[in-house]
C-alpha cells in the first residue's frame, strides 16, 4: 500500500474508533459493562467485527479508552483552569464549574465515568486509580495553605475522591437537577480543608453565585440573545496570548462543521499536532463538539451552546464587566459581581494559544 494509502486508511480506523468508543459509552449507559457485547457495539457504531478488532483488542480495551478520556478531560480542565488563575482556589472554582457543566450536557459520558467504571471489574479500578493518582498529584502542585507550609497529599486525595463521591450520588440518584448546583457545596468543602469553617462559607457562597450566572444562561427564553446575560469565561480564554483560541471559537461559530485543516488554515496555525491539540483543549473546556465522520473523511467540529454563549461574550469588550475578585477571606460574598445582567469583558479579566 502507498503512503497515501496508508495515511487514509488510518484517518478512516480514527473516526471509526471514535464511533466505536461513542458506541461503547451509550451501550454501558444503557445496559451496564457486563451486558455489553462486541455484538451490540459494532452495530451501534455501524462498523465489522474486524474494524472493532483493528481498533481495539476486546470489550475491556475499548472501556479502558472511555475511562481514559474521561480522566483526560478532566486533567485539561484542571490544568488549564490553574495556568489562568493566580490563587488555586480560583483555578479549582472555575475547572469544577467546567466540568460540571460538561456533564450536565453529557449525562451519559458522566454515568459511564463516574458509576459504571465501578462496576466493570478490578481492572477499571485499576485504571481509575491510575488517573486518580495524576489528579491529585496536578492538584496537589497548586495547592497553597494559608500560612504556605507544604499541604499533606493525603489531604488532596480525600478532597478529590469526595468530590467524585458526591458526583457519583448524585448521578445514581437520578437526579432532573443539574450538576452544576452542586459547586457551591463542593467549594464549600475545600474551603473548609483549606482554611477552616469561615473559608467554607465564602467559597460555598461564591461558588453558588457562580453555578447560578451559568444555570441563568440556560434557562433563557429561546430568541433573547440580546438580552444581556452573565457568562463565565474559562481563565485559559482571558489572556491576550489566547488569541488563536478565541479565533478558533469565532471561526467555528460562523462555519460549524469544519474540519481541523479548515480551522487551522482560518487561525493561522500551520502544524497538524497544535490545531489538534488546541482543539482537544477547547473540547475539554466543553466548547466544541467533535463528531466523526463517514470513512475516509475528516473530524467535524462545532460549538456547543456553552461554547456559543462563551463566544458571544468574548466579542463584547466595553459595555461592563463580570468580576471575582482574588480570592481572600474578607466575608462572604466579598468582591463578587455576578447577576443575569452582566456581561463579560476581555479588559478587566487577566491562556491557551
Amino acid at each position: 500500500m502507498s503512503a497515501a494509502g496508508v495515511r487514509g486508511r488510518e484517518a478512516t480506523l480514527q473516526v471509526q474508533r471514535a464511533r466505536i468508543v461513542d458506541a461503547m459509552v451509550c451501550a454501558a449507559d444503557e445496559l451496564g459493562f457486563v451486558r455489553v457485547t462486541i455484538g451490540g457495539v459494532c452495530s451501534r457504531a455501524r462498523v465489522s467485527r474486524a474494524t472493532f478488532y483493528e481498533a481495539f483488542d476486546g470489550l475491556q480495551d475499548c472501556f479502558t479508552a472511555v475511562i481514559d478520556e474521561g480522566y483526560e478531560c478532566a486533567h485539561a480542565l484542571i490544568s488549564l483552569a490553574f495556568e489562568g488563575e493566580e490563587h488555586w482556589l480560583d483555578g479549582v472554582r472555575a475547572a469544577l464549574a467546567s466540568l460540571l457543566a460538561l456533564f450536565d450536557e453529557e449525562p451519559k459520558l458522566a454515568r459511564v465515568w463516574c458509576v459504571q467504571a465501578f462496576a466493570a471489574g478490578p481492572w477499571a479500578l485499576a485504571r481509575r486509580e491510575y488517573h486518580i493518582a495524576a489528579l491529585t498529584e496536578t492538584i496537589g502542585k497548586h495547592w497553597v495553605l494559608s500560612e504556605g507550609a507544604q499541604v499533606n497529599p493525603l489531604a488532596v486525595r480525600g478532597v478529590v475522591e469526595s468530590i467524585l463521591g458526591i458526583i457519583q450520588m448524585r448521578l445514581l440518584a437520578d437526579s432532573e437537577e443539574p450538576l452544576l448546583g452542586l459547586l457551591g457545596s463542593l467549594m464549600g468543602l475545600i474551603g473548609a480543608v483549606y482554611n477552616g469553617g469561615r473559608a467554607a462559607t465564602v467559597e460555598m457562597e461564591r461558588g453558588e453565585a457562580y453555578a447560578r450566572a451559568m444555570l441563568a444562561r440556560r434557562q433563557r427564553p429561546p430568541g433573547s440573545e440580546d438580552i444581556r446575560e452573565s457568562v463565565e469565561i474559562p481563565s485559559a480564554l482571558r489572556d491576550a496570548r489566547a488569541h488563536r483560541a478565541r479565533a478558533c471559537l469565532s471561526y467555528l461559530a460562523e462555519n460549524p462543521g469544519a474540519s481541523n485543516r479548515e480551522v487551522a488554515r482560518a487561525v493561522g496555525i500551520a502544524r497538524q499536532e497544535q490545531i489538534s491539540k488546541l482543539l482537544a483543549r477547547l473540547n475539554a473546556l466543553g466548547l466544541l463538539l467533535k463528531r466523526a465522520a463517514l470513512p475516509g473523511g475528516a473530524n467535524a467540529w462545532s460549538l456547543t451552546s456553552h461554547g456559543m454563549r462563551v463566544t458571544r461574550a468574548l466579542r463584547v469588550t466595553h459595555e461592563s464587566t463580570y468580576t471575582i475578585s482574588p480570592t481572600s477571606v474578607q466575608g462572604p460574598t466579598s468582591g463578587i459581581v455576578l447577576d443575569a445582567c452582566t456581561d463579560v469583558t476581555l479588559e478587566s479579566l487577566p491562556c491557551i494559544s
